[in-house]
């Protein structure tokens, strides 16, 4: 792909643009989509993956525009969802949520829940737009740059978002990192994909392995329900009434912050597998050292709410670069769209933009319909999914755990995947008596079996001479990168133990006075 194509692609937009919003059954599309994928987004359990997939089969009697509009809005649907819950209940609904939980439900805590609302869907929007742009002017030097990762590189990847979101996720790195990889242990349970061996597959539902997704119910659906039940009396969230609020001042000061984790959400995007889920820590690292209020950060401050909220929405531009130019699907959702061109007869690749013009200009122009359309509706819609995830949380949080068994038995359709909901429901309830994040250990099992495929692909391929694979300059940076995120982390925490120590000092002092 040259500039030369680019161009005339970009020459093709208005055309598609006019032919999307002139197509009634592309615009039902992409509304439907949406209200399906919000809906799926906010129950626990049912991942964009899992809602796209289950429309295949109704993708296929429609026209290409027209099954592609509802892949895309249930996509975006989806992924802003998951997002509401995560303000709300303290329950990411999506994987690519769970990094929205730390401040969102801080500000739903402090009596801001509209506010908070408000800023995740904008921020969403802000991801969306933004990152579709970029992924239209950038696709030749990203494509690019995706060739340059191997194996190595994205094990690295996967293991710096890892380590981010353990020191991000907990006062202590240390157990944040412990939560971390223990999560990525539990993601090594089951088959090896590349020799076939049992790992700690005593029996058969253990061969199989842990599906992240009854996990992810269990540490915070589950746990959260065991933590009201501890209160005497269950916190309940305050200003609940009404629509979402998002002032404009807000993200007039946050431009920055903005700008960044859209350009955090393209770069991890194009990482197969990863993007969704690392996307969020990276910015909120990002955002968090550059703000001269990182220590309201895990309080409630905006700032770390948008930039998770606009990086997982911006890796959705990320994520169609390899598919659309490349033909290989760089998450989930991306897979199954992949799948449904298949469908249709269109084969991604680097021949996509010569057989059919204009393609790759009217599918990103889906995206940003799709997001004008559902963050209007949503707008609309605010005032009542507030009020209904705003009930007591000893009335709504039983429902949800109700809607986790649903959304857990899903997956495999067996009581197992049911059973593991429970049990980390436990683990994840002594985990906050300890202290100890859950939404790293999350992480760990959803990125930990990609991690371990590719280190092990990586090993296999560079066991003659292993040194070449610790010299490749993309992982040498990757390598620094991440040596550096370690030791920065470990001289914050240390800063923040002085400066705590040196606060009691000093009010023993006046005390003594």
């Amino acid at each position: 792909m040259n500039w030369q194509i680019l161009t005339q692609e970009w020459g093709l937009l208005p055309a598609m643009a006019w032919e999307v919003m002139t197509t009634p059954e592309t615009l039902l599309g992409l509304l439907g989509g949406g209200l399906l994928g919000m809906i799926g987004g906010m129950l626990p359990g049912i991942s964009a993956v899992m809602a796209m997939t289950l429309m295949l089969g109704f993708v296929f009697q429609l026209p290409v525009d027209a099954g592609m509009g509802l892949l895309v809005g249930i996509y975006t649907g989806a992924i802003y969802g998951g997002s509401i819950t995560a303000v709300l209940l303290n329950m990411p609904g999506t994987p690519a949520a769970a990094a929205t939980v730390l401040d969102g439900h801080a500000m739903a805590r402090n009596g801001q829940s509209r506010e908070a609302v408000g800023i995740a869907t904008w921020s969403s929007f802000f991801g969306e737009i933004g990152g579709e742009i970029g992924t239209f002017i950038l696709l030749p030097i990203i494509a690019t740059a995706a060739l340059m990762l191997g194996d190595w590189e994205i094990f690295l990847v996967a293991l710096i978002g890892l380590t981010l979101a353990g020191a991000l996720g907990a006062k202590n790195p240390i157990k944040g990192w412990i939560a971390a990889f223990g999560g990525w242990l539990v993601a090594l349970i089951g088959t090896d994909p590349i020799w076939g061996v049992f790992r700690y597959g005593y029996t058969p539902n253990l061969m199989r392995g842990i599906e992240f997704i009854p996990v992810l119910i269990g540490l915070f659906g589950i746990a959260e329900v065991l933590w009201v039940l501890r209160e005497r009396v269950p916190y309940a969230l305050e200003g609940t009434k009404g629509r979402m609020i998002a002032k404009l001042s807000v993200f007039k000061g946050n431009m920055k912050t903005v700008f960044r984790s859209i350009g955090v959400g393209l770069g991890v995007g194009i990482v197969p597998g990863v993007g969704e889920s690392v996307a969020p820590w990276l910015a909120y690292d990002l955002a968090q050292r550059k703000s001269k209020n990182r220590d309201q950060f895990g309080k409630g401050i905006p700032e770390g709410l948008i930039a998770p909220e606009v990086a997982n929405n911006a890796t959705s531009g990320g994520a169609l670069i390899p598919m659309l130019v490349l033909g290989l699907p760089g998450s989930g959702p991306t897979a199954v769209m992949m799948a449904a061109l298949f469908m249709y007869g269109i084969r991604p690749g680097p021949m996509l933009i010569i057989e059919y013009p204009g393609f790759i200009a009217k599918f990103i122009f889906l995206f940003w319909v799709s997001a004008v359309i559902f963050r209007l509706v949503s707008f609309v819609f605010s005032k009542y999914f507030i009020a209904i995830l705003s009930v007591r949380r000893d009335v709504i949080l039983p429902i949800a755990v109700g809607l986790g068994v649903i959304g857990a038995w899903g997956v495999g359709f067996n009581t197992f995947d049911v059973t593991v909901m429970f049990i980390f429901g436990l683990v994840g309830y002594f985990m906050r008596l300890r202290e100890f994040p859950m939404a790293p250990m999350v992480l760990g099992v959803m990125v930990g079996a990609t991690a371990d495929q590719f280190l092990r692909r990586a090993l296999m391929t560079y066991q003659d001479n292993l040194l070449s694979m610790f010299t490749r300059p993309l992982g040498l940076f990757l390598i620094l990168a991440f040596i550096f995120i370690v030791v920065s982390q470990i001289r914050n925490q240390l800063k923040d133990r002085k400066a705590a120590l040196q606060k009691l000092e000093d009010e023993a002092k006046k005390k003594e006075e």
